[in-house]
């Protein structure tokens, strides 16, 4: 017989599974981080779970306690099969108003502790969360960038807000309902047991059923739940990505080309989410079809037991009957329970894959702090190549800049100008060599003390949300006015605010998009200048400034940084004509570094710049 061949349905998604399938299982790590919810987010909280444990088990008890109470009242008060004698009758009524008032109190009883019970579990959750979400938070400011070069927007987004929302649901499901269901199991396991021996032996046959059904469904419940978490955190991305390209996707024309792109990822979302359901189901069924089979052998044969005798009330074949339901009931709802686990095993593993990465280079123990600083900088034999990365970036860089100089960085694209600027900002330490100010290693300064000597304006600067002068203050919150509208002015853009509807108040928008490119550049320049730094860092800042602009902007830089040190990085000969020496990189290395004018006299990279865009210019005068 021919085997039979895979639906095209069954290849897409096993193709989909394999894209996200986990290829680093670690169930040690997976323990771990279960006990670390509990030592760090849970532990603190432990009268408060405690109570709501306490009120759970209570009212797992409660169809138990029904199951009594309907046996007394078959038994003792209808007297099934059973002639109630006149005289007995005004003892049946007190009997019939004493159920009435026992019932309806144990009703407002399990009304008041479920409020109690919500009421702690809500806040249980949203403690946990609260504390998960800070955590996340205050570590994703001290990762260091090269996590970010290598991360996903879309996966931290996910975790922040969709896992750590997992784990809010599932608190109440693990920490609580577990152990309410267990315990619910051995209370009607014991009852049946008490009543009789063969059928509760019988019920305790069936339990093993279960544990082999969860533990062959269980591998994939979990490998749905890992590649669902997956590509949940790729849509995020591509969602994210494509709203900040949105100017580049309809300058392509690609609309359609990407809600196609979209859909495709959307689809293979929902085919692991039918799958996990699916895998969900067949657990469930499978549980209920156990539970199904012993209850209609426990019914058969309590009732056989009935009739000869051994059980001797119609109310304890009820009582056995309704004890059973529930004593499964919980059976199939810990199944449930277990499957949920998996999916909180996975959450917690892409949250504390977070918490535990290493962060940002940490102070030395002997770090010092400085309040100022001369300006002083120098590279000693400096080698760095970003992680992952088999290639140096930068290669044995040397050189010395004496304090209040002005030092325009060119080479060709990738030749490790920016890097320059980052390892002076310590977004990265190198890894050979050592970078100084004033003759002392950036490593043996405090990282703040540093930043605050040290500002970097980017090339591409991101403004936020929010007022102009908030953007101008965001490095120095507490800044007066007046200090505001001098960095504005600094920075050739106090005349632009005051056409503003509301001056330095107007909201500018998300990422600054109501803004010029320059408008956006002039304004990172504006928060920067705030800082007063001692050192300023300019990576190719002016690239998107006209020519009239850039000069009234580098006449006020010369002005407001005399006797500061200034690095730009730039591929205009006529700024580099401007400043005091020129770095030229090539490949990593530094191939030239003097007075840009000694350098003109020289041939090599800065010369042929000069030559090509002098003759660009003539061509465009002639023109």
């Amino acid at each position: 017989m021919k085997a039979r061949r895979p639906s095209t349905h069954q290849l897409r998604l096993d193709a989909i599974l394999e894209q996200y399938r986990d290829k680093e299982a670690r169930p040690q790590a997976e323990r771990a981080h279960l006990e670390r919810l509990w030592r760090d987010y849970l532990y603190p909280l432990r009268w408060r779970l405690l109570l709501a444990i306490l009120i759970s088990l209570f009212t797992s008890m409660q169809p138990y306690i029904w199951a009594y109470i309907n046996r007394r009242v078959m038994d003792d008060v209808l007297m099934l099969g059973k002639v109630i004698p006149p005289s007995a009758m005004d003892y049946h009524l007190r009997l019939v108003v004493l159920v009435f008032f026992i019932n309806s109190g144990f009703h407002l009883l399990i009304i008041l502790l479920s409020w109690i019970y919500s009421f702690q579990i809500t806040y249980i959750g949203q403690r946990v969360v609260f504390e998960l979400r800070k955590v996340l938070h205050e570590k994703v400011q001290r990762l260091p960038l090269s996590f970010f070069d290598r991360t996903q927007t879309g996966r931290l987004l996910t975790v922040v807000l969709d896992d750590v929302g997992t784990i809010q649901a599932s608190i109440s499901t693990v920490a609580v309902n577990f152990v309410q269901q267990a315990a619910s199991i051995l209370v009607g396991a014991a009852v049946i047991l008490v009543i009789n021996a063969k059928l509760g032996v019988l019920m305790l046959i069936a339990l093993p059923c279960y544990v082999f059904i969860f533990r062959s469904i269980r591998p994939h419940i979990k490998e749905g739940n890992i590649a669902a978490r997956r590509a949940t955190t790729a849509l995020y991305s591509r969602v994210e990505e494509r709203v900040t390209a949105v100017r580049t996707i309809k300058v392509f024309g690609r609309e359609f080309a990407e809600v196609r792109a979209f859909t495709e990822s959307a689809h293979n979302l929902a085919r692991l989410m039918m799958y996990l359901v699916r895998q969900q189901n067949w657990l469930t069924i499978l549980a209920n079809v156990v539970s199904a089979s012993a209850i209609g052998l426990l019914l058969y044969w309590s009732v056989q037991d009935y009739r000869a005798g051994i059980l001797g009330t119609p109310g304890l074949v009820m009582q056995l009957y309704v004890s059973a339901g529930f004593m499964f009931n919980p059976a199939v709802q810990l199944s449930d329970i277990l499957a949920d686990v998996q999916r909180v095993s996975v959450v917690l593993r892409r949250i504390f894959d977070i918490v535990e990465a290493d962060p940002e280079p940490v102070d030395r123990p002997d770090a010092a702090a400085i309040a100022d600083a001369r300006g002083d900088v120098a590279f000693h034999g400096v080698t760095f190549a970003y992680p992952g990365d088999e290639t140096p970036t930068l290669t044995d860089v040397t050189f010395a800049v004496p304090a209040g100089k002005q030092v325009a960085v060119m080479g060709p694209s990738g030749a490790g100008k920016s890097t320059l600027l980052y390892l002076l900002m310590r977004f990265y330490d190198p890894d050979a060599g050592t970078v100084t100010l004033d003759d002392r290693d950036l490593r043996d300064v405090q990282l703040l003390c540093l930043r605050d000597r040290i500002t970097l304006v980017m090339q591409e600067p991101v403004i936020f949300s929010g007022t102009v002068a908030e953007n101008i203050r965001y490095g120095h919150l507490d800044a007066p006015d007046t200090l505001v509208r001098e960095a504005a002015r600094n920075a050739d853009l106090h005349e632009f605010i005051l056409t503003l509807p509301d001056g330095y108040e107007t909201v500018v928008g998300e990422r600054g998009m109501s803004l010029s490119g320059g408008q956006r550049q002039r304004l990172a320049l504006a928060a920067s200048l705030l800082s007063r730094p001692s050192v300023l860092l300019l990576d190719d800042t002016t690239s998107a400034l006209d020519p009239e602009t850039e000069a009234r902007v580098r006449k006020t830089l010369n002005r407001i940084m005399a006797g500061k040190t200034c690095f730009v990085v730039t591929h205009r000969v006529s700024t580099a004509l401007a400043s005091d020496l020129v770095l030229v990189l090539e490949d990593g290395r530094v191939t030239q570094f003097g007075a840009p004018h000694a350098l003109l006299e020289r041939e090599g990279l800065f010369r042929r710049v000069y030559e090509q865009q002098t003759r660009e210019s003539a061509d465009l005068a002639s023109s």
